[in-house]
């Protein structure tokens, strides 16, 4: 058994990144289920002491309770609706975005945070022992913390790494020196004390943001320094894909010497549910999924584009779109649903003709083994790292190309049962491949030679 400190930005704070997200909770429960006991980084912030105090200002539990400081903590990283952000428009969110990151500049926590920095204050190390069954019940996008047997408290370490990287001012500090292993979910921006037997291993699920020409300069140094700050400290690296891999051998030969390995993301095998039929004498018209975040790269326009000249199929479109004017006077055969939580999510996809990924670009590309877990047909970009992940399993299509979009969806649904008698066929060695099962035992896997980036004969 192994004492693990998980730093993660995507489970720490309450801002869910869907793929990340996805990865590390996956990841997360198959640590647990292996017997080792994990530990969450969560950062505390002006509005999580708030909560606290509300949770004080109850006096319903003894003074000093760990129970009402779980409460807030549990409560905290519930908040973020991300389905309501979905309805702001984009001035609004400027807005926003600006007012936040002016209250973090002024905050407490930064200060606190540059001071640990520096060495000039310290502090014993905070934790929280995790006795959620002190809870009448946990909301189910929530489970994923019953996994922690702690969580280590931090102030201000994620939402300050922006603004460290812009000011030029030291990484936020974690103590990890209690741990055998550091888990760091993604490049960020912070600094670990490590004890003698302390292994940092960081994963590294694209660098997008290095090479997409629709982000700014400025989020492109933020991380920049977010992953060359984790890549100096780290004794090991975990690739989502080979894709991924074979660009950061490209971009980064600087860091050859870092051992890794690939470690893809996971889903859950679990026993498909019945397809939902129409009545006997309904029309049964095909209905396709696409799930989105607010990136340019990420397609969503030319899919809805497609779908006006596909009136006799539905499109539903899962995901965070930022307001964008692509989800403005929708075509009607086109529906926005937000965020769902993962049942509402798996539903639809288990009753869709196909699952759509219609990227520029990607890392991986979760949605295209949640949809062969649940045996529906994946319709994608014909791009390097969908090859690596679907194989002969997808009908691949042109990006850039609607009418090309449009035939992929054509032949998917002429022929649907032979796409799904086929994916029932690999189902097998998609659960060895893709199965949730063995993730905590590959990523913990030490790596020898043979798994190192070995820049020389690329």
């Amino acid at each position: 058994m192994k004492n693990i400190l998980v730093v993660s930005e995507s489970l720490g704070e309450p801002n869910h990144k869907r793929g990340i997200f996805h990865f590390t909770r996956e990841l997360v429960r198959s640590l647990q289920a292996d017997g080792h006991r994990l530990t969450l980084v969560v950062e505390t912030t002006r509005r999580y002491r708030k909560l606290k105090r509300q949770q004080d200002r109850v006096r319903l539990f003894p003074p000093g309770s760990r129970l009402v400081e779980l409460l807030a903590l549990y409560r905290f990283l519930d908040e973020n609706d991300m389905s309501e952000r979905g309805v702001l428009s984009p001035l609004r969110q400027s807005i926003d975005w600006v007012m936040r990151r002016a209250r973090a500049a002024a905050s407490l926590d930064l200060a606190m945070s540059v001071l640990r920095s520096i060495g000039l204050f310290r502090r014993p190390v905070r934790l929280i022992e995790n006795s959620a069954g002190g809870f009448d019940y946990v909301p189910a996008d929530l489970r994923h913390l019953e996994l922690f047997k702690a969580f280590q408290l931090e102030s201000g370490i994620y939402s300050h790494q922006g603004l460290s990287s812009v000011a030029n001012l030291p990484p936020p500090q974690v103590d990890g020196r209690n741990y055998d292993v550091v888990l760091i979910d993604a490049p960020t921006r912070v600094t670990i004390r490590r004890g003698p037997n302390t292994k940092v291993v960081c994963v590294v699920h694209d660098l997008l943001p290095v090479t997409d020409l629709k982000l700014s300069d400025v989020a492109t140094r933020i991380y920049m320094l977010r992953l060359i700050t984790s890549l100096r400290q780290a004794d090991e690296l975990r690739f989502v894909s080979r894709y991924t891999r074979d660009r950061f051998a490209e971009l980064l030969p600087q860091f050859a010497h870092l051992p890794s390995r690939v470690v893809y993301p996971r889903t859950r095998f679990e026993v498909p549910r019945p397809r939902s039929v129409a009545g006997r004498n309904e029309p049964v018209r095909p209905s396709f999924v696409v799930i989105v975040s607010a990136e340019h790269r990420k397609n969503l326009h030319g899919v809805i584009q497609a779908f006006k000249s596909l009136p006799n199929a539905d499109l539903f479109v899962i995901g965070y779109t930022g307001g964008t004017k692509v989800t403005h006077q929708l075509p009607p055969n086109v529906r926005y649903t937000g965020y769902l939580d993962e049942r509402e999510k798996a539903a639809l996809i288990a009753d869709a003709y196909g699952v759509i990924m219609p990227s520029f670009a990607e890392g991986f590309g979760v949605p295209i083994i949640e949809a062969l877990a649940a045996n529906t047909p994946v319709l994608c970009s014909d791009i390097a790292v969908f090859r690596e992940v679907a194989g002969d399993l997808a009908d691949y299509f042109d990006p850039f190309s609607t009418r090309s979009i449009c035939e992929s969806v054509g032949r998917v649904i002429t022929r649907q049962q032979e796409w799904r008698e086929k994916i029932v066929a690999q189902r097998t060695t998609l659960m060895k491949r893709y199965g949730h099962q063995t993730q905590g035992r590959d990523f913990l896997a030490s790596c020898d030679r043979t798994h190192q980036l070995i820049f020389a004969t690329q």
